[in-house]
């Protein structure tokens, strides 16, 4: 029995999605289209889940459908996330992998980013000169963060970011609309990158002239306030002594 086929409309927080998918599922199960058990939903909250499987059960019991919601407690109602876990686990040992699975520690995220980025050329011009690209070393703890550490730090935020827009190779469109929305925002910096730069540089003249000393002492009351009164200062005099402008 083939389900009716669904078209995919981007709609935005309060627009009725959760709404929507609840009366289609009830239509589904009470036509029977569907069974309980092998509705597969994904949200992007656990909350979220929760309330979808909780609507569609009080639905069914409304509707003298006790059975049906009986069987709803079997449905892949969840997270992407958890929907991949819960695949991960029921399925382990087809996979040839350990039932019970976890989260990749921080040096093994750090270590996976190491082997992708020596299988890749599209990161090589930023690596050749970190620096250019703001990344520098800074101290971390006891010790110091190099500028590829840094880098690799930032990348794991991307891709942290990209898993929760559901990003793949096929969304360039995404990248076009970014690109477009910058420049309809930003004009000047397209038409008159070179002048923004001297203007930036003016005002951070301005600013030490009329703070030429740090404010840490007056202001960095804890050692977090303290840390970045000195990083700010310290990058505001890097910032002051930058050369030929115009070349930039």
């Amino acid at each position: 029995m083939s389900l009716p086929l669904l078209k995919v409309i981007p709609a935005g927080a309060g627009s009725g999605k959760t709404y929507s998918i609840q009366k289609l599922l009830f239509e589904w199960i009470d036509q029977g289209e569907v069974k309980p058990e092998k509705i597969v939903a994904v949200t992007f909250t656990e909350t979220a889940a929760a309330e979808l499987k909780q609507r569609i059960s009080a639905e069914l019991i409304e509707n003298d459908k006790l059975e049906a919601a009986e069987r709803l407690d079997q449905a892949y109602i969840s997270t992407i996330h958890g929907f991949g876990l819960r695949i991960l686990s029921e399925f382990a040992f087809d996979a040839g992998l350990a039932p019970k699975q976890r989260l990749l520690n921080e040096d093994e995220q750090k270590e996976l980013i190491k082997k992708s980025l020596t299988g890749t050329h599209r990161a090589e011009p930023i690596i050749r000169s970190l620096s250019d690209y703001g990344y520098t070393a800074t101290r971390s703890g006891n010790g110091w963060k190099s500028a590829e550490e840094e880098f690799r730090s930032s990348l794991l935020e991307i891709v942290t970011l990209l898993r929760s827009l559901g990003w793949n190779d096929e969304k360039e469109s995404n990248v076009s609309s970014a690109k477009q929305w910058l420049t309809e925002a930003c004009p000047w910096v397209v038409k008159d990158a070179k002048g923004l730069t001297k203007r930036l540089h003016e005002a951070v003249v301005q600013l030490l002239n009329e703070f030429p000393h740090s404010l840490v002492d007056e202001y960095g009351l804890n050692p977090s306030a303290k840390k970045a009164f000195v990083t700010n200062f310290v990058d505001l005099n890097k910032a002051k002594d930058i050369t030929n402008l115009n070349s930039n």
